[in-house]
């Protein structure tokens, strides 16, 4: 079976990670996964999903009220168009990831040639760099040779997000790649097949359920995307709420807009199901790894040359030009405002990033602690309460916003206490949008750990606790750092419902982006783009130092 610790954790779906009972259970209970049976806990994991679930379903119940004057004015208007261009980014990006992140994971897999390993985890960096920031940058550097309308176009900004997008197949298929066994290979090769014939008849269909698993995360980034989208003028459905949230101030049509929203997502969804199908893949024996063919002269100059472009394009010349507008910033003596700017907007994205960061990883803690997911009940809490990754970052702004307004108006909350505009309402929007990932982490790493080694623990006389602390949790270590590393880039680059909720006197280093692009202002967004860049650069870093890890010591 695919090693879950290898995969960035985000998306570990539940055809790969299958329940997996030994033999031997442990006594009163089992792993974290299962042990938590009292009703108090049942009751707080039962809270905390639906709690985190309540923003969706308030938007879903605008499907049972429907209002025609809203839906045949967005018909007339602006909704065909905002369709059109959705659904073509979305088919644009999804080819184009799939085919630049599959051709460079299977590059750095099967081959070697001078760089390969350095190229390998630097092929992931673009992780770092926002979509939106990536746009500004090429959209300054191609606007004078290409003219300003044949830049602003949506091909330009399916490929500009095709290059932000493409690490998440890079690395659930580079994961995949490695984790295939040569014998498959060898055995297609003895049947008369070409090393290109393998690859297209054994290696990639056995990669398909990876596959479909990146493919899944980039469609969901596409349509919660408007900073990209904004900036190459292209009408999506996410940017048509966000117009008509701040172009009119209707709550209710910003609302029934965003269910469009989530039906493109429950397709997306069902598709990608579809393309993992029921595979399960295992392998016999002792893993090895596929054998890697050393590339010499022109070919190994090619594949060189194919790699480090990509990093060229995607990191290196769009920092050197973020670096030149930095310079250019303090040539024109705004360094000293720059820098005061600067300590706030990062003060302020450290502040929102690290609380929701450490409240998604403490909830998903609890819900693996408190979920049995053999059970209809578990499986039925577990998706409820990561029900919010699979909806764009408008909509969950929208259904917050509506959640947080209705308590308002309620005599819960102490006096001259407000949830709407509140830096609590932020927090609590973002982990509806990202506590999945933090889930999905933890319970793919913690379902690893083998039954009979709790059995042998506790058979010892080691308690519950110290089973946790000292076998599950170190085991699970990985994959619960590597959770809370995405979780802390994707806070780090939200933009919509920071956008949408932030409280006054929280601006973070997205919505300064935001602000000086929106005027075409790059000199101005420049120096919050390198901070964003620089904090990413760290933490993917650690990611990718955590996969290795977790990688090494699953093997």
């Amino acid at each position: 079976m695919t090693d879950t610790n290898t995969l960035p954790p985000t998306l570990a779906s539940e055809e790969i990670i299958a329940d997996r009972p030994g033999p031997t259970q442990p006594p009163h209970g089992g792993t974290i996964a299962t042990r938590a049976r009292s009703l108090p806990a049942s009751l707080a994991v039962a809270a905390v999903a639906i709690t985190v679930s309540i923003p969706v379903l308030v938007i879903v119940w605008s499907i049972v009220q429907p209002s025609p004057d809203v839906w045949g004015e967005l018909w007339a208007t602006r909704l065909p168009r905002m369709l059109r261009d959705t659904a073509t980014l979305l088919v644009a990006v999804l080819v184009g990831t799939l085919v630049l992140g599959t051709s460079l994971a299977w590059l750095v897999t099967a081959y070697q040639f001078p760089g390969r390993r350095l190229l390998g985890w630097l092929l992931v960096t673009p992780l770092a760099i926002p979509g939106y920031v990536l746009g500004f940058v090429w959209l300054d550097t191609l606007q004078e040779p290409l003219g300003a309308r044949a830049v602003r176009s949506i091909w330009l900004c399916a490929l500009v997000l095709t290059l932000t997008l493409y690490p998440y197949v890079y690395l659930f298929a580079r994961a995949a790649f490695r984790e295939q066994s040569q014998r498959a290979v060898d055995v297609a090769r003895s049947l008369g097949c070409s090393r290109l014939q393998a690859f297209w008849k054994v290696v990639l269909p056995m990669a398909r359920p990876s596959l479909a698993g990146g493919a899944a995360l980039v469609g969901m980034e596409v349509l919660t995307d408007v900073g990209t989208v904004r900036l190459f003028n292209v009408s999506t459905v996410a940017d048509g709420v966000l117009r008509v949230w701040f172009g009119t101030g209707d709550r209710n049509a910003a609302a029934e807009l965003s269910v469009v929203l989530i039906g493109l997502a429950i397709v997306l969804i069902a598709i990608e199901r579809l393309g993992r199908g029921r595979a399960r893949y295992t392998q016999g024996g002792a893993r090895q790894g596929l054998a890697v063919h050393r590339l010499r002269g022109a070919g190994a100059t090619a594949a060189a040359m194919a790699g480090w472009s990509v990093f060229t394009v995607t990191v290196a010349l769009p920092v050197l030009r973020l670096l030149t507008w930095t310079q250019e910033a303090r040539r024109t003596d705004q360094t000293a405002t720059v820098a005061g700017d600067l300590g706030f907007h990062l003060l302020s994205s450290f502040r929102v990033a690290g609380v929701a960061t450490l409240t998604c990883l403490a909830l998903g803690l609890l819900l693996v602690a408190g979920l049995t997911r053999r059970r209809a009940s578990g499986r039925a809490l577990a998706r409820l309460a990561t029900l919010g990754y699979a909806v764009p970052g408008p909509v969950v702004a929208i259904g917050v916003l509506i959640t947080l307004a209705a308590l308002d108006r309620t005599d819960a909350l102490p006096d001259g206490w407000l949830l709407v505009g509140s830096f609590a309402g932020l927090v609590y929007a973002l982990v509806v949008r990202f506590l999945a990932v933090a889930y999905q982490g933890i319970e793919s790493s913690v379902g690893k750990v083998s039954p009979s080694v709790i059995a042998s623990a506790r058979t010892l006389g080691a308690g519950r606790f110290r089973v946790a602390t000292r076998i599950e949790l170190p085991i699970a270590g990985a994959g619960i750092i590597a959770a809370s590393v995405l979780v802390a880039i994707d806070t780090l680059k939200e933009l919509p419902i920071t956008l949408l909720l932030r409280p006054f006197g929280t601006e973070t280093l997205p919505i300064w982006v935001w602000q000086a692009t929106s005027e075409s202002l790059w000199v101005q967004a420049a120096v919050p783009s390198l901070a964003i860049v620089a904090v990413g650069m760290v933490l993917v870093a650690a990611l990718m130092w955590t996969l290795e890890h977790g990688a090494a010591t699953s093997s």
